[in-house]
């Protein structure tokens, strides 16, 4: 079967993986989630550009590195490698 299963707002179970890999089915995000990932991501850009605020991950380092800014030109480069 070379379907596709568009993954929305809807849980997503492990049977529904499971049963999609054993299907040979597709994997994909839905035009719906895809607008939502993309509202996400310019309220970040908007805040990080226009705030000193710590995003724990996004422009801080992680665990006992979690006080510590990450500069403006490193957050880029940090999110890409992620």
């Amino acid at each position: 079967m070379d379907e596709t299963y568009y993954i929305s707002a809807e849980t997503l179970t492990l049977e529904r993986i499971t049963q999609s890999l054993q299907e040979g089915s597709q994997l994909a995000l839905s035009q719906e989630s895809r607008q939502r990932i993309q509202h996400c991501r310019d309220y970040l850009t908007d805040k990080l550009a226009h705030s000193d605020e710590l995003f724990y991950g996004i422009n801080t380092g992680f665990g006992s590195l979690c006080n510590i800014q990450i500069s403006k030109e490193e957050t880029e480069a940090l999110q890409y490698k992620l």
